[in-house]
This record gives structure tokens, C-alpha cells and sequence, in this order.
């Protein structure tokens, strides 16, 4: 299998698991019953919401099941970088140093994008459910965005009130740079229990609840994509197709759903956070270890959505909260019909988080990556220029 195809697998995989986020947050804000709301609230629950909550196919509108896509998807795609080089040492230590910035320099432009939205906006709709009511109405203020653009979402609380996709931000440092650790004792030390010593130890720190259980969970996602890339093997496209079927089904599951009432025996009131956990091993694997899987999620739009993807996770709750809401109230009131607004809505916010993606991607996403490429680049210089130094001394 051509390694530049699964690059660009890769890609699209990301892409789609963002619309995922995306359906996701639309559908809680605007057809909360998709999600099993317990039936109180200002929406009333109609029958396609009813089928589709019911049927086996919520894995579109999954933003649970999408994030441990890209946890997997991260892990499979860092392991892969860093051990294809002879070098792979300074490959590892190169990517440790750029990692933060380039993850924090889009997520504090994000952090500023909402606050600047805020002050723009009048996001207040008393016709919509509880899930979106509450976001950016505190008293925030630009020295708390950029805190929490740099600081918190990534070393303290891993949660951030600019923009909530942001509690992903810790989980995706921490589990990189549990890759690196890996990679890096895979060409050096070679100690095999490696990955046992760090798996049993989250599992343990899980249970003890001495890390939350979403950082456990998120952890071993980043082991699974690891494991992916070492020990994966290419599989037939009779055993591809089922094991991506039974991913979908699993990225849908719902604790209500009749769909999942037979699992639900089984696992309780854990079967929506466990199928969504499990199904993103199934689907990536599934795709990037089938040929033909793998060429038919090679086009170039859905490449051209992952290369997006990171600048639409970023963005799209600033915008779906403040210009959506904004839009919603507008359409409402002129339509008088909920679900005409609603939709309405969703497809202008759709439209507007892709186009201004194109413009964060260019301007802020890639000049991240330039920034924290130069940056790590400039300490590996140093670094070997010192070495150098250093030996010369000595002979």
C-alpha cells in the first residue's frame, strides 16, 4: 500500500470526523432529542428525530465517536512520522518541541475569535434547548481568552469557557507526547514492556480517579493508533467492510436507543461513552488497512476537508454560538416555523464554518505549523551547534 495514500486517507478520515463534531453540535443546539434529552424542554420531539434517535444510525452526528477518530488518527499518524527517518532520535525530539505550539497557536487565536464574537453578538434565544444556553454570556475579558488559549486548556483545568472543543487540547499533548516516549524506546532502549508499563499504569490511575476517566480513555486511544502503525497488516475487503459497518454502528450507539437496547443490558448507562470509545479503533483501522477502503477515502474533497478539519474543530462553536444564534433568532422570527429556522440555520453556519476555515487555515493553522517548525528547527541547530563545539573542545 502506497504510504502517500494513507497520508492522504488520513486526511480524510480527519475530515470527516469533523463534520461528525460539527453535526454534533448542530444537532444539540437545535434537535437536542437526536442526543436522548430526557423529553423536557422547549422542543417538542417529532417522529424523525424519534426514528433517527432510535435507529442505528446516529454515528453522523457522533462528536464523541469523531474525537477518539482523531485521538486514534494522531496517534497512527505521529508513530509514522517519527520512525520513518534514519534519524529518527532528533525526528522525535523535533516533534516534541513543536507540538505546543504549533496545537496552542491556533487554539489562542480561536480563544480571541469567540471573546471578539462575543462583544459582537447578541447570543441570547430563549427558543433554543439548555445545551447552548449559557455559552458566552459570563463576563469574559481578552486576558482570560489568551490564558486560556495558552495556559489552562493545556496544563490546568483542560477546559476552556471560549470555546468548549478545547478540552481535547490536553489529552492530544499528553497522548503525543506518550508517543514520542514510545517511538523513542523503540530506537534506543528497546525495552519491550514499555507500552504494558504505560498502559497498566493509566488503566490504574483511571480507576483510582487520580485522572479523569475522558484522559484515560483518550490515552489509550493514542496506544491504539501506536500499536496501529507498528503491528498493523493490510486486510481484505470482506473483513474491511464489516469491521467499518460495525465501527459506524458503534459510533451511534445511545445509552435510550432500541437500536443498542441489547448492548445496553450489557454495559448500562456506560454503552454510549464505550461504543463510542471502541469505535474509532474499528472505523481507522478499517480504512487505512484496506486498499480499496482506503483509495475510495482518498478524493480530493474529502482530502481537501481534512486539511481543514483542525481550523473547523476550532472555530465552528464561535461561530455556531454567536453568528448562528444570531441567524436562528432572525429566521425564527421571520419564518415562525422552528424546524424551517433550525435548518435554515444549520446550513448558513455549515457554509460560514467552511469558508472562514479556508481563511484560518491560511492565516492562522499553516502559519502555526511554519512558526513551530522554525522553532524547533532553531533549537536543534543550537543544540548541534554546541555538541559540535563541545567535541571540538575535547580533541
Amino acid at each position: 500500500m502506497d504510504s502517500r495514500d494513507k497520508y492522504l486517507s488520513v486526511e480524510s478520515i480527519r475530515g470527516l470526523a469533523c463534520v461528525m463534531v460539527l453535526m454534533s453540535h448542530l444537532s444539540l443546539t437545535f434537535f437536542p432529542f437526536l442526543h436522548a434529552f430526557d423529553g423536557k424542554g422547549d422542543i417538542a420531539l417529532n417522529s424523525i428525530q424519534g426514528f433517527i434517535h432510535e435507529s442505528p444510525f446516529g454515528f453522523f452526528y457522533s462528536g464523541s465517536a469523531a474525537v477518539y477518530i482523531f485521538f486514534v488518527l494522531s496517534g497512527f499518524i505521529l508513530t509514522k512520522v517519527a520512525l520513518k527517518k534514519d534519524d529518527a532520535p532528533v525526528k522525535i525530539f523535533s516533534m516534541f518541541l513543536k507540538r505546543y505550539p504549533r496545537l496552542m497557536i491556533p487554539v489562542l487565536v480561536s480563544c480571541i475569535i469567540a471573546y471578539v464574537f462575543f462583544q459582537l453578538f447578541d447570543i441570547s434565544s430563549p427558543d433554543l434547548g439548555p445545551w447552548i444556553k449559557g455559552y458566552g454570556s459570563l463576563d469574559y475579558s481578552l486576558t482570560n481568552a489568551i490564558y486560556s488559549g495558552t495556559v489552562d486548556v493545556f496544563f490546568l483545568s483542560g477546559y476552556s469557557a471560549y470555546n468548549p472543543v478545547l478540552w481535547t487540547m490536553k489529552i492530544e499533548l499528553l497522548g503525543s507526547i506518550v508517543v514520542y516516549l514510545l517511538c523513542l524506546n523503540k530506537v534506543t532502549l528497546k525495552l519491550p514492556f514499555l507500552l504494558e508499563v504505560v498502559a497498566l499504569l493509566t488503566v490504574i490511575l483511571t480507576f483510582l480517579k487520580i485522572i479523569p476517566s475522558s484522559l484515560g480513555s483518550g490515552l489509550f486511544a493514542f496506544y491504539g493508533g501506536y500499536l496501529f502503525c507498528i503491528y498493523g497488516r493490510v486486510i481484505p475487503l470482506k473483513i474491511a467492510l464489516p469491521v467499518l459497518l460495525f465501527g459506524l454502528f458503534l459510533a451511534g450507539a445511545h445509552n435510550q436507543s432500541y437500536s443498542y437496547s441489547l448492548i445496553a443490558t450489557l454495559l448500562g448507562t456506560k454503552t454510549y461513552s464505550l461504543c463510542n470509545f471502541m469505535s474509532g479503533f474499528f472505523v481507522v483501522y478499517a480504512i487505512i488497512f484496506n486498499d480499496k477502503l482506503n483509495m475510495f477515502f482518498s478524493g480530493k474533497a474529502l482530502v481537501f476537508m481534512g486539511k481543514v478539519s483542525f481550523s473547523v474543530y476550532l472555530i465552528h462553536m464561535p461561530i455556531l454560538s454567536t453568528f448562528g444564534i444570531y441567524a436562528f433568532n432572525i429566521l425564527f422570527q421571520y419564518t415562525g416555523v422552528y424546524h424551517w429556522a433550525a435548518v435554515g440555520t444549520s446550513l448558513l453556519t455549515i457554509l460560514s464554518v467552511y469558508l472562514c476555515s479556508i481563511m484560518f487555515y491560511r492565516y492562522v493553522d499553516a502559519q502555526g505549523m511554519n512558526f513551530s517548525n522554525f522553532f524547533a528547527n532553531k533549537i536543534i541547530t543550537q543544540l548541534q551547534a554546541v555538541k559540535k563545539t563541545a567535541q571540538g573542545s575535547i580533541s
